[in-house]
């Protein structure tokens, strides 16, 4: 399923976007074909984190969100005005405390799954940055089951540099011709713009970042958009797989579906 009509914006958007434009009634809706049950339960923390959420900060009311078994448990420390600023992290009874903030608007998704084809289970942790009106920020975080080790995934900039090539053509006052082209694949097609004022030769990222599960691989959903105020002309699906001389989750599968105007 395809998450059409997302934004891309500067830094400085972005920033705005999610202290100032962000809305609860704004959402993104999940992948039919993704697995997107995340467990919600507020549990009891341990006496070392209550201990240091009493010196660091206000109570958060030992809230907390864990994966489907609790086998992995996420906790905030410290709460500021719109987002969550540091966590402690459970994986079966092994703790690690991380400086990760997101956004209070929208709970993570947790999972607990073998995502690297090593027979083990890793700790998927997918936090949300920023929500609003055309703009979804997802984080990822992967962690090793057991040391609770960082494993690296590579970033949708890297994957658009080195794997993706767009092209945008002014046809007319109202009309421009799209290229995108990935993995041997290409589309071209045409898209309706009322009133080009911009100029624009690729496409551009960065304001819809979604991630989500599908049969125990991470995908994620990368809006790509023309216009200083974005418009979308389509969405890139990439789907990841672990590359054990990188020791990282690289792009694998690239798959493009435009959003025909």
């Amino acid at each position: 399923m395809v998450i059409n009509k997302l934004a891309l914006f500067s830094a400085s958007i972005l920033l705005f976007g999610f202290l100032v434009g962000c809305s609860k009634d704004q959402t993104i809706s999940s992948p039919s074909t993704g697995t997107e049950a995340t467990t919600k339960s507020r549990v009891t923390t341990n006496s070392q984190l209550e201990n240091h959420m009493n010196t660091a900060g206000p109570s958060l009311d030992a809230k907390s969100w864990s994966s489907e078994n609790k086998e992995v448990k996420l906790t905030p420390v410290k709460e500021g005005q719109y987002s969550y600023e540091s966590v402690a992290v459970d994986v079966n009874g092994v703790n690690k405390a991380f400086d990760w903030s997101f956004s209070t608007i929208e709970d993570p998704r947790i999972y607990y799954t073998d995502v690297t084809g090593d027979g083990r289970e890793e700790a998927v942790i997918i936090l949300n940055k920023g929500k609003g009106t055309g703009l979804n920020i997802d984080e990822l975080h992967v962690l090793d089951g057991r040391a609770l080790s960082e494993i690296q995934v590579q970033s949708y900039q890297e994957i658009v540099a080195g794997q993706i090539e767009t092209g945008v053509t002014r046809k007319n006052d109202q009309t421009l011709a799209i290229k995108v082209k990935s993995q041997g694949k290409e589309h071209q097609f045409d898209y309706q713009v009322a009133g080009i004022n911009f100029k624009q030769d690729k496409l551009s990222f960065g304001g819809v970042v979604y991630y989500w599960m599908k049969n125990q691989q991470i995908v994620t959903t990368l809006g790509a958009s023309v216009g200083i105020s974005p418009q979308y002309v389509g969405d890139f699906q990439i789907t990841y797989k672990f590359d054990p001389a990188e020791n990282k989750l690289i792009a694998d599968q690239i798959r493009f579906e435009p959003v025909h105007r």
